[in-house]
Parts: structure tokens; C-alpha cells; sequence
């Protein structure tokens, strides 16, 4: 059987990471990875195409060269606070002779939802279809060759600035890449961790990256709410690189290597060698003290969560990745604060090189690659658990340049 090649490219505030990879039909076998720093980029939203441009171009010749391949299209994530989630719902007449539900009733019912009010400056990314009514039968899940008179849809928008995708799609196309697809990275991040088991109930997951946190919120085996934070790791590293009087580098790499977010769990005789600002110089500093900076920053990010998901009733786990999620102690603080299990999630099921996609922070550029892979088959108005791009942005998309 022959394999369809996929790519991802994930633009995040830190870095910029590039994966391609084949599928089979039935699996992913990873072919090339790469990553760059990230430059251009505030926030997941771009500030500076250029530099965002030269860093995609980085990290896309180190995926290249790593696969031994040459890419020109790929599937991207799009994120910031401009992405926002809506209900709405739609009803349309049944029109096909036959008296019962068909695929035009479908599409026509589904362009209705999306052509809904108050989306002025706003692109319909992705359009999530949770339930359809024929009549009084409700809940139907595919509601084709039901007999009825109308049509009724219960769906949610997911939403994006118009100019901060067309600032995304003009960087990848100045790198040399046609843009294939678009995903919001909180529903990349929960397609690349989130197994089948924990959507049949309540879950939230929770992508925290540099610069935001993705969160995506599940009931019943659909999409409820999407939406992002503006805090991330990088208000820690600042914390840090302002108390330690370092560069944001070093904040960084101490932050990785010996950060905690539990002062109490560290012992008093602990030193960390911190460099000085430029390199210059060395200081040995108690990694209690490291903890004590850590620990107020990250327990404000984690309230912030805690607030979004008091306004959603009935959340009973948190499925918890991106980069914070490997810092020490984390995943605790959330447990604790948040008083629901808690599970650190990292991409699974991949074949190839996937050692270097085994990293929760990996959790968007997996969700990609899985995204291509599901809607290889085409558009699928049954699935609920992530759908592709509504068809008019894949047109847009494709008609840009």
C-alpha cells in the first residue's frame, strides 16, 4: 500500500518546529524533525513576518535534511487570543426527494451555521458539528437516510482574526511553502495527547507553551470551548532571569535543568551555578531560592486555568502538556490547586524516529501529522472529535497566491 507523505509545521512563541512523516493508512512512521528558535513571534500571534519567515525557513531545511527529502506544502497551527470558540445552531429544510436526509441537506444546513452573525473580521477555522435533529429525533450523531421535514444542527465555531491567518499563511508561502490546512493549536494539542477514553467524559486539555495556554474542552466526545491564555513558560524564565540578574537563555536552561515549583520539596544544602549576564561571570545560588521564584508565577498561571474551567461545569480531569508540563513539581500544582487527576501527556503510537516527537511539548506538531491523517479520507461531518477546516478557508487557502 502506498504511504501519503504529511508535514507539520508548529509556530510557537519559543520555537518553531517542523516534522514530516509518512502514513500508511493505519500509522505514522516519522521521516525528519526539526527545530528553531522562534523569532517574530509574541504571544503564538506574529509580530515581525520577517523574522518569522527566516525562523520557519530554519527549522523547515533541518526537517528537510533530517528526512533526506524536499517539502512544499504543509499543515500549520494557528494560535493566540484571537482564537475564540461559539455555539450556534441552524435549521434548513430537507429538501431531497427521497423525503430523508442527504449529503446536500447536510453541507446546506452546516453553511448555514457558519454563515452566522457577528463574525466580522473573523475566519470560520474550524466548524465542529456536536449534534444533528431531524424533526424530534435529537442527538443524532449522522443524521443521512433519516426520513424527516428539517434539518437542525448544534455546532461549534472555532474562530480566528483574519489578519493574523493571513500573516501566518503569507509567512509560510514567503519560506517557499503552500499551506495545506490550518489548525487551532489547542485542538492540535489535544488531537496529538488525548486518548479515546478520557473524551467520553469531561476533560480539559491543557497546552502550555512559552508565550500561552492552549486549552481545549471536551464533553461527551466533542468539542465544548476553546480558548487561549496569554501566560506561558517564558513569564517564569523572566521571573527568573530578572531575580538572577542572568540573560533569558541561562533563566531558561536553569529553569529546565534545576527548576521547581515546590520550595518544599528541595533541600536547603542544593547550589545551581548561574552565569551572568553576557556570560560573564558565575554565582552559585540555593535551588530552594530558584523554587521560591518559580512557585508564586506558576500557581497564578494555574488559578488562571482553574478560572476558565470553574465556568465550565462538570470537568472532572485535565490532560496537562506543552513545555511547562515537564517542569518539576507542575503537574502537582495543578492537581492540587485544581482538585481533579491530573495526567502529563506525551505523543504516542508513532514509528520512525518518533524519539524525537516524544516530548509533551511535541503535543502540537503530533496533532498536526494526526490531523492530515484523519482527513486523508476527506471531510467526515460525523466526526466530533476534531473536524477539518471548513471548506471555504481550504478555498481561501489555496486561491491567497
Amino acid at each position: 500500500m502506498s504511504s501519503r507523505r504529511l508535514v507539520a509545521v508548529d509556530l510557537g512563541t519559543s520555537t518553531v518546529r517542523c516534522a514530516v512523516a509518512d502514513d500508511d493508512g493505519s500509522r505514522l512512521r516519522v521521516l525528519g524533525v526539526g527545530e528553531a528558535p522562534s523569532a517574530g513571534v509574541r504571544k503564538s500571534v506574529i509580530v515581525d513576518p520577517d523574522a518569522a519567515t527566516a525562523s520557519i525557513s530554519r527549522a523547515l531545511d533541518l526537517a528537510e535534511r533530517a528526512a533526506g527529502v524536499e517539502i512544499d506544502s504543509t499543515l500549520m497551527t494557528l494560535g493566540g487570543r484571537h482564537l475564540m470558540s461559539r455555539s450556534r445552531q441552524a435549521v434548513v429544510s430537507v429538501a431531497s426527494r427521497s423525503g430523508a436526509v442527504g449529503t446536500g441537506d447536510l453541507n446546506r444546513v452546516l453553511e448555514a451555521v457558519r454563515e452566522a452573525p457577528d463574525l466580522d473580521g473573523t475566519e470560520v477555522v474550524h466548524l465542529i458539528p456536536r449534534s444533528y435533529a431531524v424533526d424530534q429525533m435529537a442527538e443524532l450523531r449522522d443524521p443521512r437516510g433519516v426520513a424527516g421535514t428539517r434539518l437542525g444542527v448544534d455546532a461549534e465555531l472555532v474562530l480566528a482574526s483574519t489578519a493574523h491567518l493571513e500573516a501566518l499563511v503569507e509567512c509560510a508561502h514567503a519560506a517557499g511553502l503552500r499551506v495545506d490546512d490550518v489548525v487551532a493549536q489547542p485542538l492540535a494539542s489535544a488531537e496529538g495527547v488525548v486518548r479515546d477514553r478520557e473524551l467520553e467524559g469531561s476533560v480539559a486539555v491543557v497546552d502550555v507553551g512559552g508565550g500561552t495556554t492552549d486549552i481545549a474542552i471536551f464533553r461527551g466526545g466533542t468539542i465544548k470551548r476553546v480558548l487561549v491564555l496569554p501566560v506561558g513558560g517564558q513569564n517564569v524564565t523572566k521571573d527568573l532571569a530578572t531575580g538572577l540578574h542572568c540573560d533569558l537563555e541561562e533563566a531558561e536552561s536553569v529553569k529546565i535543568r534545576h527548576g521547581h515549583c515546590d520550595p518544599g520539596q528541595i533541600r536547603p544544602e542544593e547550589m545551581v551555578t548561574v552565569v551572568g549576564m553576557g556570560g560573564v561571570g558565575a554565582d552559585e545560588v540555593p535551588r530552594r531560592w530558584l523554587a521560591e521564584v518559580i512557585e508564586p508565577r506558576t500557581r497564578e498561571m494555574v488559578r488562571l486555568i482553574g478560572q476558565v474551567l470553574d465556568q465550565e461545569d462538570g470537568v472532572s480531569r485535565v490532560v496537562l502538556t506543552g513545555g511547562c508540563a515537564r517542569l518539576q513539581g507542575f503537574a502537582a500544582a495543578v492537581h492540587q490547586i485544581l482538585e481533579m487527576p491530573v495526567r502529563v501527556a506525551v505523543p504516542e503510537g508513532l514509528f520512525g524516529l518518533a524519539d524525537q516527537l516524544g516530548m509533551p511539548e511535541h503535543a502540537a506538531t503530533v496533532g498536526l501529522l494526526r490531523w492530515g491523517q484523519r482527513s486523508a479520507s476527506g471531510h467526515d461531518h460525523s466526526n466530533q472529535r476534531t473536524t477539518r477546516s471548513t471548506g471555504r478557508l481550504n478555498r481561501w487557502l489555496h486561491e491567497l497566491f
